[in-house]
């Protein structure tokens, strides 16, 4: 009997490797497909709200890959979830395709280089994110149908990443609802399976209302809302010496008045309020309320403020980083080229550093699955995929895109986001992803048991939407302070 049920295991794990195989082989044989669309949307970079081409790309290549979609999810016209087969279990994964403002930079080149001046670039590698999540589904749906599997695929298209909207709004309507395991990944220096926490957020406008006058032939008949601004950027920075050193509160000032010789009669302050816990967040941000009431009492303006977005820190899955862990090591990093390393030493030298060994990581970095949350690594960033891992079981990625050092959110990192090692790397994250999807379809127990660690943090926890019920999402300009510059798709084809 024993040896019986050793035989039966062992033909159950040829055939999961078997699915595995179909789906790694697929990726490669679409190598090309990959890199036209990554290349596409780092050549066509847009801000959060506004990504249009971006998602419509994304769109047009899982519907011809056989999913069904729906569009203008949660209010938002970028934002989509595309749907493929039926039944239980339902696999999600995430795709991102917002750009950063002000990082426009040509590919592959060592020196600031602007395309447009003062224009977008894809600083956080969202070209890669998008278009690799979308692979991974579609390589996890062919594997489904070539050894009759069933379940359910789903890609969640979540627009706004960089200022935290997307996935808070459509984690509180329910857009998740359903969903077994979501599996995600982001663009870093690093290989492997996460099994770590990253900070939660608050991100708050305070506006503040004065009285406008001649500013140098009667200044006491005005009240300056940007003197509210400055006091509580005062009040903010004294503040933060009684914060613990895991905290960042950072601002900046969005408007300050347009002339010199007018007193200003509205002012704004822009906050970003981080912390390793959401309780901690919900304390800084009372606080932080408290110093702009009394910003307003001493300058004898009015105050109010415009909750932007809030997040959770990120919970990570220890039984889905150990699947994770498994399928980027048996599958391995991405290699690099002599042609990468120089290119690399060229990146090096950009950011003042020396070269010394390979300019791209190229081991895998496997989880500290010995430590329990919250007792585990936290990363300073925030990322609204923390509301849905609070809600569903989370798996995430990291692959080694840049090289080591490069900072996110800089020039540096928009070229090498549209350069060969990134989408070669890209390209590997889908197989690991598309790997793991399919160790949840085909093992029952790796579901079972996410869900059942899952729980028991919520019965220990108070997991709440940190948004209201009436939020609604904020307008481009609310964001950004000016009108979006762009074309729809649906007047633009890509």
């Amino acid at each position: 009997m024993r040896n019986r049920t050793m035989a039966r295991k062992d033909r159950d794990f040829e055939r999961i490797a078997l699915e595995k195989e179909t789906a790694i082989k697929w990726i490669d044989s679409h190598r090309r497909a990959y890199e036209e669309i990554a290349r596409y949307l780092w050549k066509n970079p847009e801000l959060s709200l506004v990504e249009f081409r971006s998602s419509e790309r994304l769109v047009s290549y899982l519907e011809e890959n056989g999913f069904k979609v729906k569009k203008g999810i949660s209010g938002m016209p970028t934002a989509f979830v595309a749907t493929w087969g039926r039944g239980k279990p339902v696999i999600g994964f995430i795709a991102e395709y917002d750009a950063l403002p002000n990082l426009s930079q040509k590919r592959g080149v060592a020196r600031r280089n602007p395309i447009v001046a003062g224009g977008p670039g894809h600083g956080c590698g969202h070209n890669l994110l998008g278009t690799s999540s979308s692979m991974a589904a579609i390589a996890t749906k062919i594997a489904m149908e070539e050894h009759d599997m069933k379940g359910t695929v789903k890609v969640f298209g979540t627009p706004a990443e960089e200022t935290l909207v997307g996935k808070i709004i459509m984690a509180r309507d329910g857009v998740f609802s359903g969903t077994d395991v979501v599996i995600c990944w982001h663009p870093e220096e690093r290989n492997g399976a996460d099994y770590k926490s990253l900070r939660a957020m608050t991100s708050v406008k305070f506006q503040f209302t004065g009285k406008a006058a001649h500013a140098g032939s009667a200044p006491e008949s005005g009240r300056s809302a940007l003197d509210a601004v400055e006091l509580m950027g005062i009040g903010t920075s004294l503040m933060r010496e009684h914060v613990s050193r895991d905290t960042s509160i950072t601002h900046v000032i969005t408007r300050g008045g347009e002339v010199p010789n007018v007193v200003p009669s509205h002012a704004a302050i822009w906050y970003f309020i981080r912390a390793p816990r959401r309780s901690q967040v919900e304390e800084l941000f009372d606080w932080l309320k408290d110093i702009g009431r009394g910003a307003a009492l001493m300058t004898q303006t009015e105050m109010a403020y415009k909750l932007l977005a809030a997040t959770w820190e990120i919970l990570p899955n220890k039984t889905l980083a150990k699947v994770g862990n498994l399928n980027a090591t048996m599958i391995g990093p991405e290699p690099i080229t002599p042609e990468d390393q120089k290119f690399g030493e060229e990146i090096f030298k950009s950011l003042g550093k020396e070269t010394k060994g390979p300019t791209f990581d190229t081991t895998i970095t496997h989880p500290d699955l010995d430590r329990t949350f919250p007792d585990v690594e936290i990363f300073k960033p925030s990322w609204d995929l923390g509301n849905v891992s609070w809600m569903i079981p989370t798996l995430s990625f990291a692959i080694a895109t840049k090289a080591v050092g490069t900072p996110q959110h800089s020039w540096q990192m928009v070229s090498q986001s549209g350069w060969a090692f990134a989408f070669r790397a890209g390209i590997r994250v889908s197989q690991w992803m598309a790997a793991s999807a399919l160790d949840c379809l085909t093992d029952k127990e790796v579901l079972s048991e996410s869900w059942k660690e899952l729980n028991q943090y919520l019965s220990q926890t108070n997991f709440y939407h940190p948004i209201p019920a009436d939020y609604k999402v904020p307008s481009f300009s609310e964001l950004y302070g000016t009108e979006p510059e762009c074309i729809p798709a649906s007047r633009k084809k890509p």
